[in-house]
């Protein structure tokens, strides 16, 4: 059976890092001492505790699968004094809807878990689950897709956020799905995460995976901090609330600006300099390149390597193709270039597409930094 319990009432720190030890009790008529008693190693079934700090556990949310149909469900644990404590949990019934919603989800807009400032920029069903500014990614076997998710997170609490409160469930009619990947993106990589700290921003990456020959229709949940956000979603769909690049802007975060100034398709890029010997760049046969070209601006405190800021992918369902960002120089151009602080330098992200994939450049999406811009077919 599968239920979910709102409402965690105690009077004391609950710490959920801990194995905890319960009691169940299948049917009120039988005797108070007869119950059976096991261990709940840590994440299995007390997926999330809201907060979890401080001197009182109010709201979270335990999700338990059993054979049994226990009535009564006691959880002990010690509190910070060492002392035996118990809580004790009258089961409802079994529910047909996982995880109660606090609200709708919304992409591109920040939506609030408690004191956790939430942003999802990004669900779509894919292959892979890659990063636009490196080339890095998680994927799957072949046949396999996955629904995956990026957002962004604040935390204004004053506890770490640690991985059990985050989830992602898919609810189908039939069946229920729950995440089989969370990971961070850093500068370089995705990492798998752990927690982080309160006045900190993360961004963070959700899968979960299926068959690609899988169709569903259902209710896409994400789970934060004890809160759960919902939205209709159907398999294959892509929803994302990027901005729409062209020639002239100027996209900016702390760290990075880039400001566009031209986009096109060639099949044969040079550098500046072509009065001497050089090397240009070219596309194979029955192929494109795609070139934005602009100036890169490093506002960061720090010398950073230019193509862990900047990155360009082509990403529609199965498909992928990466991208590189260039420095053209002199009668060159020059890969895993640095650039100093405050310092700027022309730049060329360049892909190359087939005649099909240049119908579909919508599927083009750029990183600077924590930032994603995607294409348009026109330009």
């Amino acid at each position: 059976m599968e239920v979910q319990l709102n409402q965690l009432q105690g009077r004391d720190t609950l710490n959920i890092a801990e194995i905890w030890q319960a009691a169940y009790q299948e049917a009120s008529d039988k005797k108070a001492g007869e119950l059976e008693t096991f261990s709940i190693p840590s994440g299995e079934w007390l997926k999330a505790v809201d907060p979890l700090a401080g001197k009182e556990s109010t709201q979270g949310w335990v999700l338990i699968t059993k054979t049994q149909n226990p009535e009564i469900m006691n959880l002990n644990y010690r509190n910070e004094k060492g002392k035996q404590k118990t809580v004790v949990m009258q089961i409802p019934e079994p529910r047909t809807t996982l995880l109660e919603e606090s609200g709708e989800l919304k992409l591109g807009e920040w939506i609030n878990a408690g004191n956790v400032e939430v942003k999802v920029e990004e669900i779509k069903t894919s292959q892979d689950v890659m990063m636009y500014r490196s080339d890095y990614k998680w994927y799957w076997e072949e046949g396999d897709q996955v629904i995956n998710l990026r957002m962004k997170v604040k935390n204004g609490e004053d506890y770490d956020l640690n991985v059990k409160l985050f989830n992602l469930i898919y609810e189908c009619p039939s069946s229920s799905f729950s995440r089989d990947l969370l990971v961070e993106e850093n500068e370089q990589d995705m990492q798998p995460y752990s927690s982080f700290s309160p006045e900190t921003e993360k961004v963070l990456r959700m899968a979960i995976p299926f068959n690609a020959k899988a169709k569903y229709s259902g209710r896409l949940k994400l789970a934060v901090n004890g809160y759960c956000f919902g939205l209709d979603y159907t398999l294959g769909e892509e929803l994302d609330h990027y901005q729409t690049y062209q020639e002239g802007d100027i996209i900016e975060n702390e760290k990075d600006r880039l400001t566009i100034e031209k986009i096109s398709t060639v099949k044969r890029l040079n550098p500046p300099n072509t009065s001497t010997d050089y090397i240009y760049l070219y596309a194979d046969p029955g192929k494109q390149l795609y070139v934005v070209e602009g100036t890169y601006e490093n506002l960061s405190l720090e010398t950073v390597q230019i193509d862990d800021r900047l990155g360009i992918i082509f990403q529609d369902g199965t498909e992928s193709f990466i991208g590189d960002a260039w420095v053209p120089e002199g009668n060159d151009f020059l890969d895993h270039k640095t650039l100093e602080s405050n310092k700027k330098t022309k730049v060329c992200l360049i892909i190359m597409l087939s005649d099909d994939q240049m119908q579909r450049l919508d599927k083009i999406r750029i990183g600077i930094g924590d930032e994603v811009v995607k294409g348009s077919a026109a330009f």
